[in-house]
């Protein structure tokens, strides 16, 4: 045998063996179908490589038009997002203003007696020698000087202005207001006096024989004809006693948020007594 056939013999053994060994590599990957799809129709398989690559350019320039249509869509819909957010705050404005009618209309079932005017608190005064707000209901409401005004928790304090379409209420918690009140356990009675900007209510002139009790319900008495009895203040937080003196002090909390109040009652069939004629007899 010649030479040159024995060259052939060995690079045939050899193309066969790497025939061999890339079959094998490839049927190991899970690549053996393409690669046999390639050498039934290659043709084929150019087109398919070709179509790959032209999709991709197309995507390409095709991204900076989905770009803007992506971005439009986010701003439509951060819009309605904020058309959203703007209806819930609505709706929980809705829904306070509801539980405080509520609150109001359960404080009118437990004294029905009593004729109320509904009215919303329309500022504050801020003259520092009365604590007072304004209302939106006046003597063209039918509310007059002297009517009591409550919340749907307790007192807030007596008309003492009014004209047409609106009035003045002076707080419980000014410095000049003084209410015969008292207590819900003890009975004991007592002065509701104001504090003033800061300063707390306290009941005054309770006689030491009464054990006060922290927490008691302080209501009015009645006593002196200016307000209903039974209307809630507050409740005693503190209570100071010194045997050397002839009457005892309590501190109150009162029940009504006088810095958050919205709407009040004012009480318009009651009829203050005035007692001042039997001061002199």
């Amino acid at each position: 045998m010649s030479e040159a056939q024995k060259r052939i013999r060995w690079v045939t053994f050899a193309v066969l063996v790497g025939v061999a060994l890339l079959l094998t590599y490839l049927d190991s990957t899970g690549n053996l179908g393409g690669a046999l799809a390639v050498v039934r129709n290659p043709f084929t398989a150019v087109l398919s490589f070709t179509s790959t690559r032209s999709e991709s350019a197309a995507g390409l320039l095709e991204g900076p038009r989905d770009l803007q249509t992506a971005r439009t869509e986010i701003a439509d819909l951060q819009a309605r997002v904020a058309e959203l957010e703007r209806e819930n705050e609505e709706l929980r404005e809705i829904e306070g203003e509801w539980r405080i009618l509520q609150d109001l209309f359960n404080r009118a079932r437990q004294s029905p007696e009593f004729t109320r005017q509904i009215a919303s608190v329309i500022g504050h005064d801020t003259s520092p020698s009365i604590r007072s707000i304004i209302i939106d209901k006046g003597t063209a409401d039918g509310i007059r000087v002297g009517m009591p005004v409550e919340s749907s928790r307790g007192l807030v304090g007596i008309v003492f202005r009014a004209a047409p379409n609106f009035s003045q209420v002076a707080l419980i918690t000014d410095n000049a207001s003084a209410i015969p009140a008292r207590l819900g356990n003890s009975r004991a009675t007592g002065i509701l006096s104001g504090g003033g900007l800061g300063g707390p209510l306290t009941m005054d002139w309770v006689d030491l024989k009464y054990n006060l009790e922290i927490g008691e319900v302080v209501l009015t008495s009645g006593l002196g004809g200016s307000f209903p009895q039974d209307i809630v203040v507050g409740r005693v937080i503190e209570v100071n006693r010194s045997e050397a003196n002839l009457f005892q002090q309590a501190v109150v909390q009162p029940v009504t948020d006088f810095e958050n109040l919205e709407i009040v009652f004012v009480i318009t069939n009651f009829q203050p007594v005035n007692t001042a004629i039997f001061d002199n007899p």
